[in-house]
């Protein structure tokens, strides 16, 4: 047997649904912030916000550079 139930929620019905917070002030906020950065070309205080999320990318992109280079060394399986 089989049920399927289809639920039609808004985001915000969602959040109110499993009671987590409304966060859309901090995100203005933030995104107002990281404008207004931007407008007067702080690039110090920019990079100090994105370092975290920069770093994370670029371990991600190690990771897969490694792997691919794991894969295209390695000897082919299989093959006698």
């Amino acid at each position: 047997m089989k049920i399927s139930v289809d639920i039609d929620l808004t985001p915000a019905e969602a959040r109110e649904l499993l009671g987590w917070p409304d966060m859309t002030k901090v995100h203005e906020t933030t995104i107002a912030m990281f404008t207004e950065q931007l407008k007067n070309g702080n690039q110090e205080t920019m990079m100090t916000l994105l370092k975290p999320y920069l770093d994370g990318s670029q371990q991600a992109f190690s990771f897969y550079q490694k792997m691919m280079e794991g894969i295209a060394t390695s000897p082919a399986s299989g093959k006698k």
